[in-house]
């Protein structure tokens, strides 16, 4: 039994990895597990699901740079330029939404934004 077990444990981790995040879903099941939508659980669930989102775009640009700078460094610093842009236009968008929609958006929208985000680099990256 153990012998028929151990290939399926030791391929768990190539099956979780296969599939991307789903940052949504993510987002929803913190919501659920805190008991609904509050300013609170808005606040917490979306600034955890967006750390995640922007460690995977940062290592998502970081895979995509280096390999455009090896064959092609003007379109590596085109990349560069463009991720710093999209950095400033995400805080100051979010800025603004904020300040007129109201605090829940201070952690909601950056969340949404980096997963927008993930997902252009991911079909950047080919994936």
């Amino acid at each position: 039994m153990i012998k028929r077990l151990l290939p399926a444990l030791l391929m768990l981790p190539a099956l979780v990895w296969a599939q991307p995040p789903d940052y949504q879903h993510a987002y929803s099941d913190c919501l659920e597990r805190a008991g609904g939508a509050t300013n609170g659980s808005v606040d917490a669930c979306s600034s955890s699901v967006s750390a995640d989102a922007k460690a995977e775009m940062i290592r998502l640009y970081r895979g995509i740079y280096h390999d455009l700078a090896t064959d092609n460094p003007d379109d590596a610093a085109a990349l560069d330029r463009a991720q710093k842009a999209w950095l400033v236009y995400r805080d100051l968008h979010c800025n603004l939404a904020g300040a007129h929609v109201g605090s829940p958006m201070y952690a909601f929208c950056p969340m949404q934004l980096n997963i927008r985000r993930v997902d252009e680099l991911r079909e950047l990256a080919g994936q």
